[in-house]
């Protein structure tokens, strides 16, 4: 057993001087081009004064940083000097001329995007077949510090925080998440630039902002057809989560739905997700969900949390469950 080089353990675990409590996320998921981009929005608590912000990212394009802090001179700046070591899957950002206080807050905004690869690590993408019709759809797995292939964060276990999802994806797919869904609605490509920030945090990207797909030209009609192709889900906001239970999916699902009731009279959605191959051999799934959950409750003298309970099926999955 080889010991660790002690130049190496600083890169174990992350710089304490801050800590994040919640994360505005945006992701796009285009299964056409298997590409995703975001923008994700950290908000800092500053434990110690520090002119240095350092966090998690892994084979991802990011772009330029943003910075906004009331203990700033100016509330916003932005900062270039951002510095990405691969192999340690981190990045990180130096204030160009001034600290961040003990006890102050900040956020951090920063674009990225990266290809849906077939790694089944982080946000990555599997395939269906249905009567004669072949597909991708994709889902994330982010244990145990995997997290960081899908979005900049702090990507440790006990740096728990809150999450906002919303997941820009094609109309003709379903988008899943931890939460319930707060508003799915039709998004227009200029919204979706706005929403996702890369020009103006000036990622450096391979592919387009917003893909309009075969639509051409740019008449007021064939503009308003270009919207209807691309739809945002809104996720409710969730609970304090490590970074590894954070999940979503985007793909042509089907589903089943049930339901049960808690020890304290709280209905709670059960549904099953599967692509269209699968959903045939999803009852008994749903069955035994709606059977376990209550004899669970008696068992623990616990009450199910959280406001539902989805079961996505996935024919390309490292583990044998994931409970997020």
């Amino acid at each position: 057993m080889s010991a660790v080089h002690p130049n190496e353990s600083r890169w174990f675990r992350l710089s304490p001087n801050v800590k994040p409590t919640h994360y505005d996320l945006i992701i796009k998921s285009d299964l056409e081009g298997l590409t995703f981009s975001g923008v994700v929005t950290a908000h800092l608590d500053i434990v110690e004064e520090t002119d240095e912000i350092e966090f998690n990212s892994a084979r991802l394009r990011l772009s330029k940083a943003l910075v906004t802090s009331e203990a700033l001179k100016t509330q916003s700046r932005t900062v270039t000097a951002l510095n990405v070591d691969a192999k340690h899957e981190r990045a990180s950002l130096k204030m160009p001329s001034a600290k961040l206080p003990k006890g102050s807050k900040a956020t951090l905004t920063i674009a990225f995007s990266a290809d849906i690869g077939d790694s089944m690590m982080g946000y990555y993408r599997s395939t269906w077949e249905h009567e004669g019709k072949k597909g991708y759809y994709a889902l994330t797995q982010f244990e145990p510090t995997s997290a960081r292939r899908a979005f900049p964060l702090w990507d440790e276990p006990a740096l728990k925080a809150t999450y906002s999802v919303s997941l820009i994806h094609r109309s003709n797919t379903v988008a899943l998440g931890n939460m319930p869904v707060e508003s799915t609605r039709p998004i227009a490509p200029t919204e979706q630039v706005k929403l996702l920030r890369a020009q103006e945090l000036e990622l450096q990207d391979e592919t387009p902002a917003v893909s309009e797909g075969k639509t051409e030209g740019k008449t007021e009609g064939k503009t308003e057809a270009a919207s209807d192709e691309w739809s945002i889900t809104v996720f409710e906001k969730t609970p304090k989560v490590s970074s590894y239970l954070v999940a979503w999916a985007n793909g042509p699902f089907k589903h089943l739905e049930s339901s049960y009731t808690t020890t304290t009279g709280r209905k709670v959605p059960l549904r099953v997700y599967t692509t269209p191959e699968y959903i045939h051999q999803a009852q008994l799934a749903l069955d035994v969900k709606v059977k376990a959950l209550p004899v669970y409750e008696q068992v623990f003298d616990l009450e199910y949390p959280l406001p539902k309970l989805d079961t996505l099926v996935a024919s390309d999955f490292d583990a044998g469950a994931m409970e997020n």
